[in-house]
């Protein structure tokens, strides 16, 4: 497989799923072309940014077909292949350099907003950090965890950051403020593919998410040390902000247009203090949309692995899986091969109990496209029996962020034939002599 991000563009290019924009263009210009670039869905790499050195780059899962790719398997067996890597384990390696560090900047001679970051949404209070993984370690066991966070720009060398409070991150730092220390954390952005996906697993609290992307990747990722802090990071990567969050302090964040194309208002946030840079002599900045595809591909990849991981354990037959339906992962369409009566029901409880933001969930006969939202509301049109396929669970735990509990209650819906009616129900399809 390819080493670096720089790798998968090469391989993204010779596909034709890679877009590079050479003239000029300004950074407030950006936005509204990465929202046209999200309809395209190929890949894009932006090289001449107005004032800035380093170019700037996205997409990069816009399109299903880039895993299919990868993986070298058709679109439906994606999350097969996926959910097989995520059983292994790969560890990484150290090496004593790489590109990574080919620049290092400490003190005042760096200032992060002279990196291309963006304000993506109109209400956004600034400019985001969108495409940074947080590398941390507990402060107890040393067992190392890879998240996303959104971070603020503030100053030259801080930013506010965001941690879910269910986030292993949020468990470290509570650490951290028990013993009185800082939480050493470093910010790596334009990290492999495979490390960005692994990042958004979300696997047991022991379990190092690079020793997922190793198995994802078929060989151990390449690790440098920190120049300043305890922490090794993917030696390939494009920049990495090495630094602190310090115990109590928080700031003013927001609002932040999030990944359900809503705004998260202004809301009292973590700050992260930055003493050093690394990076190649040519960085690129990854920025990932909120409630792009390509945000929801990284998210949702995982979870529909997840999903059926499940679902196999009690002999469903999955035929195809989409947990992108709605540009979220909030809901899902499954495909399968009806053993017995009733058995949606059963896939529909094991589905929810798999993924506890999953909000709503339908369950179809596999000659159904979950990828195509019209045949799902096809056969939610011709083959849902409302009475009695309908399933709704109230008080359930759902998405966090709901203070109008809007999330509390899932819905499940089975829109599937009758178990001896096939014959009746078999689709028509175009005659052929």
């Amino acid at each position: 497989m390819f080493k670096d991000i720089r790798g998968y563009f090469e391989f993204l290019d010779k596909q034709g799923y890679l877009d590079r924009v050479k003239d000029e263009v300004e950074l407030s210009a950006i936005p509204a072309k990465l929202a046209d670039q999200a309809k395209k869905g190929n890949a894009i790499i932006f090289e001449n940014i107005a004032g800035y050195q380093a170019s700037l780059f996205n997409n990069v899962f816009g399109k299903r077909e880039f895993l299919a790719s990868v993986f070298e398997c058709p679109i439906e067996k994606v999350v097969d292949v996926f959910a097989d890597k995520l059983e292994q384990r790969i560890p990484p390696v150290m090496v004593a350099k790489g590109p990574v560090q080919e620049i290092v900047l400490t003190g005042n001679d760096f200032d992060i907003s002279d990196f291309p970051f963006l304000i993506h949404s109109a209400g956004d209070g600034g400019r985001y950090i969108t495409g940074g993984v947080v590398f941390a370690k507990d402060p107890e066991t040393g067992v190392r965890n890879c998240s996303f966070n959104r971070m603020q720009l503030k100053d030259r060398n801080k930013t506010g950051l965001r941690m879910s409070p269910t986030q292993d991150l949020e468990a470290y730092y509570r650490k951290a403020v028990a013993l009185n220390k800082p939480l050493d954390i470093a910010v790596v952005i334009g990290s492999h593919p495979m490390c960005l996906l692994a990042a958004a697993c979300g696997p047991a609290r022991d379990v190092d998410e690079l020793d997922i992307a190793g198995a994802l990747c078929g060989e151990p990722i390449e690790l440098v040390k920190c120049k300043t802090i305890d922490m090794e990071v993917p030696a390939y990567a494009e920049v990495v902000f090495e630094g602190q969050i310090i115990p109590g302090e928080l700031e003013d964040e927001g609002p932040f247009g999030d990944f359900m194309e809503f705004y998260i208002q202004v809301m009292k946030n973590h700050v992260f203090h930055i003493n050093c840079i690394t990076m190649r002599k040519d960085p690129m900045i990854q920025v990932i949309f909120p409630g792009s595809i390509d945000d929801v591909t990284l998210l949702g990849s995982p979870r529909e692995a997840q999903i059926k991981k499940v679902l196999n354990s009690i002999n469903v037959d999955v035929r195809a899986i989409n947990i992108m339906v709605c540009k979220n992962y909030l809901t899902c369409a499954i495909s399968i091969k009806k053993q017995i009566d009733l058995e949606p029901k059963n896939a529909l409880m094991a589905a929810f109990g798999s993924f506890k933001f999953l909000k709503n969930c339908i369950i179809v006969d596999h000659d159904v496209d979950v990828f195509n939202p019209s045949d799902i509301f096809w056969a939610l049109s011709t083959r849902l029996r409302a009475e009695q396929g309908i399933m709704i669970v109230p008080h359930a735990a759902g998405f966090g962020r709901d203070k109008y509990g809007i999330h509390t209650t899932k819905l499940g819906i089975d829109a599937t034939v009758p178990l001896d009616a096939w014959d009746e129900f078999e689709r028509i399809t175009v005659y052929k002599p």
